[in-house]
């Protein structure tokens, strides 16, 4: 994952259903100011849905590298501080 990932320019859609077939989802309007965007575990812990959907965009999943896009940079940093450039 050496590419710098980066924030949509406009909204997209985004279709969930992959990822909560994967057991994360992303949850918009968070944080003091709503304008943060996590990834959490459905039926894992948080660090167990980073490191799923982290691992899959590192080996080239377009989704898995659009679903880390689409993140806070807040949350992006947790990530990368676990496991590594992003």
């Amino acid at each position: 994952m050496s590419e710098t990932l980066e924030r949509p320019a406009q909204a997209h859609a985004f279709d969930l259903k992959q990822a909560h077939k994967e057991g994360w989802t992303l949850l918009e309007g968070c944080g003091p100011e709503n304008d943060e965007t996590h990834l959490v575990g459905l039926h894992c812990s948080d660090p167990q849905a980073w490191w799923r959907v982290a691992r899959k965009a590192g080996e080239g999943s377009t989704y898995h590298r659009e679903a880390l896009a689409r993140l806070s940079e807040n949350e992006r940093e947790q990530i990368r501080l676990r496991f590594g450039p992003l």
